[in-house]
């Protein structure tokens, strides 16, 4: 049964779900199980009649499926048998076809009617007294379908799927034989899978390792020796805490006393600059004050500190990281906003400076309140809240900007996403009453309590009971039962956008988790900005239209087809092509000459609904760019050792959770590259694009 399951997995795999799901019962009443029944006996006597009959039956049943092709061509096939108490033997079976049924054909495969008795007599009896009367005869025949390999006339290859019996881990070197042949493309022999790079290694182990396919600290090693060649410090800082948190190193402390002395060389030279007279070394205090670094650098990404972490906790005062956390919010240079306000405020359109006017005045009143600004794309709703932050900023006050996705966090000045500010819990959804991970007397804590603005940008991405942990949380920690516990939290987008994506859910799911149905809704005020800026700047008709055309279909107006519930474009409304080639190269037209423009890259981009499809026009657009392609693979394990069986490497490497890149990343030095999850904010954000500069064994050198 497990090997069953292994196949299983390889087929979905590589071929997707089945399309047909059949069951095969024995029936006791088949005329070759009663022709050979003894006087008296019943057939539940005779078991070994009953599994031949049945097995025979069932391999006929087979080749009229797989052979005959009575539902179309198939492409694979499985089985299993089960046993009842009673010797009552029934298969399972799966098929997977060569074109996939559609809905509107189910029915021509499926029919629980009766045969009709005039036109199909014989088929019509067997179904009613429930037998037949099939004859079998076991036959070796070749393979027939295929092209013939070549020296060979009487054997044919298809696309036959294989995979790798699977090991225990424990099993060490069949373990890191199945890992090699999972990597290594067509080995000659196995003496030529464990040669790397011209050595012949004395184990699988030792080949493993020497390619990286093993999980251990040799790698991180090898990562910060590369990254110290070409980064500062500073950086090289960056990238420990980031090993520290997400690779979860064997053995923190051992990694730290390697490269301490790297990791505080800025610190030293720092302090020879300042005292040239003397000839200064690496001292404790240099490295407290870099291991104070690191811990203010894990607090912020995760909320850990160095203990946690397996590494020296340094000598610091609980008020050094309160006043950290205030200095973050508060030191923002008063000359430089109140140029910002004094060049920009002017330009307020009237909607806007209502809109301005309006959330300023509440925030003044210190009354707890809830605003939405609803502002479709292109109306300045960017403009106004940098404005409004800009203004509370001035005044030496604590305002907050987090957005939902890490694209619009770029744009809110000192904006970052609302995870990683807000510490949102991450099961929001199983919790009847959330809060936020923020506990009272922590830096995190303080800002939240004198904060007088939290601006919330793309909120209608936002799952509802991310809203109500905000106003909960806020009411404890600022002691204060008014809404938002007095503070003025302003949402901001448009809900002709993405709502909350809920994982298998279903329109309804969708809306039921949108914040608009939360309690909390009754309390927002709603203002809104219409005024389209490139219209109104720029006296451009055909963006005029075009931003109406999308207010249209985003306000369903456009009538959908009643049979499908699918809209038909306008011709005015996009460039339409007839095929994947054309639309490449309407994008990307001369992509070999103009790949090191930035610019020009920064200018286009294509989108698709589906991940599979951005991932075969990734490979093909890249596939034009000159270089060497650059593999890098995730290592995947499981959790608990006694699971590697049931799930084996091959299975974990297809897996694609959202958000997570997939096993193997192929890059080539100018391949442009998007940043999935950000770790230092507010430097990054997630959804940043860059360009490969240099590919290292394991380290990505890349510029925005």
């Amino acid at each position: 049964m497990h090997e069953y399951t292994q196949d299983a997995m390889t087929y979905v795999k590589n071929y997707g779900r089945p399309d047909l799901f059949v069951t095969f019962t024995r029936n006791a009443t088949w005329e070759q199980i009663q022709e050979e029944l003894l006087d008296g006996q019943n057939p539940f006597d005779r078991h070994d009649l009953l599994a031949r009959v049945f097995r025979q039956k069932l391999i006929k049943l087979m080749n009229i499926i797989t052979k005959s092709h009575v539902f179309r061509p198939t492409r694979c096939w499985m089985y299993s048998i089960e046993w009842q108490k009673r010797g009552l033997p029934h298969a399972h079976i799966l098929i997977w076809l060569k074109e996939k049924i559609k809905p509107d054909e189910i029915d021509s495969v499926i029919s629980a009617a009766l045969p009709d008795r005039q036109q199909d007599p014989r088929l019509f009896q067997i179904i009613v007294k429930k037998h037949d009367s099939w004859a079998f005869r076991k036959v070796f025949k070749r393979r027939v379908q295929g092209t013939i390999v070549p020296g060979y006339p009487n054997i044919r290859a298809t696309n036959a799927l294989g995979r790798v019996y699977t090991g225990l881990p424990n099993n060490f070197e069949c373990f890191f034989l199945q890992l090699l042949l999972h990597t290594i493309r067509g080995p000659t022999s196995f003496e030529a899978l464990g040669t790397v790079n011209g050595r012949i290694c004395a184990t699988f182990r030792e080949a493993c390792q020497l390619i990286d396919l093993l999980e251990d600290d040799a790698q991180w090693d090898a990562t910060i020796t590369e990254a110290a060649t070409i980064q500062s410090p500073a950086r090289l800082r960056n990238l420990f805490v980031i090993i520290l948190l997400a690779c979860g190193p064997s053995n923190p402390e051992k990694l730290w006393e390697s490269y301490k002395e790297g990791l505080t060389e800025d610190i030293l030279i720092q302090a020879r600059r300042e005292n040239p007279g003397l000839v200064l070394n690496y001292t404790p205090d240099m490295f407290n004050q870099t291991l104070i670094i690191l811990e203010d650098k894990a607090l912020a990404m995760a909320g850990k500190d160095l203990k946690q972490l397996g590494l020296p906790t340094p000598q610091t005062t609980l008020g050094d990281r309160l006043t950290r956390e205030i200095l973050r919010e508060t030191s923002y240079d008063l000359n430089d906003l109140n140029k910002y306000i004094s060049r920009n405020e002017p330009l307020l359109l009237p909607n806007q400076r209502a809109a301005h006017n309006a959330i300023l005045d509440r925030i003044n009143r210190n009354v707890g309140e809830i605003i939405f600004l609803d502002a479709p794309g292109g109306t300045g709703k960017t403009f106004v809240i940098n404005l409004l932050l800009a203004k509370i900023r001035q005044q030496s006050k604590i305002a907050i900007a987090v957005a939902s996705s890490g694209i619009a966090a770029t744009l809110l000045h000192g904006g970052r996403t609302a995870h990683s500010t807000l510490k949102l819990p991450l099961n929001l959804t199983q919790c009847e009453a959330p809060l936020d991970n923020i506990s009272k007397g922590t830096g995190e804590a303080k800002v939240l309590q004198e904060c007088k603005l939290i601006v919330w940008d793309e909120c209608t991405m936002a799952h509802k009971q991310a809203l109500e942990a905000r106003d909960r949380t806020l009411q404890y920690l600022r002691g204060n039962g008014k809404l938002m516990g007095g503070a003025v939290l302003l949402l901001a987008g448009d809900f002709r956008q993405t709502l909350p994506v809920i994982p298998k859910g279903t329109m309804a799911d969708e809306l039921k988790a949108c914040w608009k149905a939360s309690y909390l809704c009754r309390h927002v005020h709603k203002l809104e900005l219409k005024t389209n800026m490139r219209v109104h700047l720029q006296g451009d008709a055909a963006a005029g239209q075009y931003a109406q055309q999308l207010l249209s279909l985003g306000d369903g107006k456009i009538a959908a087809d009643p049979t499908t519930g699918l809209i038909t474009i306008p011709n005015n409304f996009c460039n339409i092509v007839d095929s994947i080639e054309t639309f490449k190269t309407s994008v990307f037209p001369d992509i070999r000459r103009c790949f090191n423009d930035h610019k020009w890259l920064c200018e286009r981009a294509i989108l698709a609904p589906k991940n599979d499809s951005v991932n075969d026009i990734n490979l093909q657009i890249q596939q034009q760019l000159p270089g060497v392609d650059v593999s890098y693979k995730s290592i995947d394990t499981v959790v608990d050792i006694d699971q590697a069986v049931q799930y084996p490497i091959e299975f974990l490497n297809s897996l694609e959770p959202p958000g997570m890149p997939p096993h193997s990343l192929v890059f080539k030095v100018v391949s442009p590259i998007m940043l999935l999850r950000n770790l230092h904010s507010p430097k990054l954000s997630n959804g940043t694009r860059f360009c490969v500069k240099n590919l290292m064994l394991h380290v990505i050198e890349a510029t925005i």
